[in-house]
């Protein structure tokens, strides 16, 4: 199985996809938001195996 490789978005690209929505922020707005969007992945991701792992046993 082939390795999954972890593609970040820079806070560059972040400002750049939020302007073209209307959203005007700073790189380090935008830093902040992509650190919180990682914790919030991270925590979802855990509790869908914890879920999985629930309806196993």
């Amino acid at each position: 199985m082939e390795a999954l490789e972890k593609e970040r978005v820079s806070p560059q690209k972040a400002v750049e996809v939020l302007s073209r929505e209307g959203l005007e922020v700073t790189e380090i707005q935008a830093k902040k938001i992509l650190e919180f969007l990682e914790k919030l992945a991270n925590i979802v991701v855990s509790q869908c195996l914890k879920d999985l792992k629930d309806d196993v046993l």
